[in-house]
């Protein structure tokens, strides 16, 4: 099944309603303005013309609605063909996706695909349902809402100071010395200590941040007091913190520390 395909061949059906639809207004119009004239001998011909493009309306919803039926979008979604079509869009749109199975990564975003009994036919970005079965619309509505992100101004050093700051509480948490390497996994937590605010900021806005970060480069990773901080990376995408630049590129980021610090 395709969906770009089935939208093609739904056009004439959809003309033929949209012209009905267009006779029965024009001819709305008509009568108002005969009842407003007096004119009731033509408003009676209207009345008429109205009744027998009211029936023509009648069978072209019916014509659209046995149109729309026939796509199945169950077996659409249960058949992979949505997931198919959305990452060739994705990859004509140049949306970087990572994952399988109906699960995937579409930096920032996390985007599920549900195709099994109790959830069919649903897409989800993150925590809101995208409620739509054209491949296109899911890839638009995800390039439109990434590009919006990096449209948002960004303060690195308020950020900065804010890693910095969970850094320090995190080793004072687990007994080890400042100065020292310590996971982002936990300094995360340790910005978002409630899960109401891991509600609010997952980990997909913390990577986001990041990876806006990381792209500023060594001179951008500064506090407000003036303090140098650096981070760890690694090659291994389970260790790390998958974050994408705007040009496309991918790191894994590790962990956090100050800079010229002994470990």
């Amino acid at each position: 099944m395709n969906y770009e395909e089935w939208y093609r061949s739904a056009g004439s059906a959809q003309k033929g309603l949209r012209d009905s639809v267009g006779t029965v207004n024009r001819l709305l119009k008509a009568v108002m303005t005969d009842m407003e004239n007096g004119n009731l001998t033509d408003m009676k011909k209207c009345l008429a013309q109205m009744t027998e493009a009211a029936e023509a309306l009648g069978q072209k919803v019916t014509d659209l609605t046995e149109t729309v039926e026939s796509f199945d979008t169950r077996e659409y979604f249960a058949s992979g063909d949505f997931a198919k079509q959305l990452l060739a869009e994705c990859k004509a749109k140049k949306i970087d996706v990572i994952g399988e199975k109906g699960m995937y990564e579409m930096f920032p975003f996390k985007v599920r695909i549900y195709g099994d009994e109790e959830r069919a036919e649903e897409v989800w970005v993150n925590r809101k349902k995208v409620s739509s079965v054209r491949p296109s619309f899911v890839a638009d509505y995800v390039k439109e809402s990434r590009d919006r992100l990096y449209k948002v101004s960004f303060n690195e050093t308020a950020f900065m100071t804010e890693l910095a700051d969970a850094y320090e509480t995190t080793c004072l948490k687990n007994g080890t010395r400042i100065g020292g390497s310590v996971g982002l996994g936990s300094i995360y937590k340790i910005m978002t200590p409630m899960a109401r605010a891991r509600k609010d900021y997952d980990m997909q806005a913390f990577a986001f941040d990041l990876a806006r970060l990381y792209e500023k480069g060594p001179q951008a990773w500064v506090t407000k007091d003036g303090k140098y901080y650096t981070f760890g990376t690694s090659r291994d995408g389970k260790k790390g913190i998958r974050v994408l630049n705007s040009n496309g590129t991918e790191d894994f980021i590790t962990t956090f520390r100050p800079l010229m610090t002994e470990e």
